[in-house]
C-alpha cells in the first residue's frame, strides 16, 4: 500500500476529528444508557433522546460560539494553506482564532473522559483529538496559538458539558451507587433537618 494513501487517509480521520468524537459520546450514551436502565421502554426512549439531543446541541453551541469568537478576534489564519476540501477553502477566507476543529473535538474528548471514564476509550479518543489538532497545524490551517486557545476553550466547554450532563440525568434518589453530593434513597431532607 502507498504511504502517501495511508497519510491521506490518516490526515483525512483527522479532519474530520469532531464529527468522529461526538458520534463517539452518543454511542457511548447509547451503550451506558442501554446497560444501565431498567425503566420502562417510553422512559428509557425519552430519556436516551434527551441525553442525545443534549450533545448535538452543546456542539451546535460551540460551533456557535468558535464563529463569534473569530469575529471577535479578527486573527487571520497562518499563510500558505493546504485545503484537502471544499469546506477548508471556504474556511481560508475566514478567521482562525480560536480553531473550530481543536475547539469541538477538545469538547467532547474531555465529555466522554470525565462522563463515561472508560480508559479505552478515553485513549482512543485521545489520540483522535491530537490527530485532530496535528492535521489542522501541519496543512497551515491554524498557527499553535489558535490551536493551543481553540483546546482550551473546548476543555472549558466539555467539562461544563459533563457537569450539566451529569446534574441532569443522575437521579435524585440513587441506590448509594451515585457519585454525587445528591441524598442517597435511605436520605431525605425534611424541612431544615436530614433524616435517615
Amino acid at each position: 500500500m502507498n504511504i502517501t494513501i495511508i497519510a491521506n487517509t490518516i490526515f483525512r480521520i483527522g479532519y474530520h476529528g469532531p464529527y468522529i468524537l461526538m458520534i463517539t459520546a452518543i454511542l457511548m450514551i447509547i451503550y451506558t444508557t442501554t446497560t444501565t436502565t431498567t425503566t420502562t421502554a417510553f422512559l428509557f426512549i425519552s430519556t436516551l433522546s434527551n441525553k442525545i439531543l443534549l450533545v448535538i446541541f452543546w456542539n451546535l453551541m460551540n460551533y456557535w460560539l468558535n464563529g463569534l469568537l473569530k469575529r471577535l478576534i479578527k486573527e487571520p489564519r497562518p499563510k500558505k494553506m493546504i485545503k484537502i476540501n471544499r469546506q477548508d477553502v471556504m474556511s481560508s477566507h475566514s478567521y482562525g482564532m480560536p480553531s473550530g476543529h481543536a475547539q469541538i473535538a477538545a469538547n467532547n474528548l474531555v465529555f466522554i473522559a470525565l462522563t463515561f471514564r472508560n480508559n479505552a476509550i478515553t485513549v482512543i479518543a485521545t489520540i483522535q483529538a491530537l490527530l485532530t489538532i496535528y492535521q489542522r497545524y501541519s496543512f497551515r490551517m491554524h498557527s499553535v496559538t489558535q490551536l493551543l486557545a481553540g483546546t482550551i476553550v473546548g476543555c472549558a466547554a466539555g467539562y461544563t458539558l459533563s457537569k450539566v450532563f451529569t446534574y441532569r440525568f443522575t437521579p435524585l434518589f440513587c441506590n448509594g451507587d451515585c457519585n454525587d453530593d445528591r441524598p442517597s434513597s435511605s436520605t431525605y431532607i425534611m424541612g431544615s433537618e436530614t433524616v435517615a
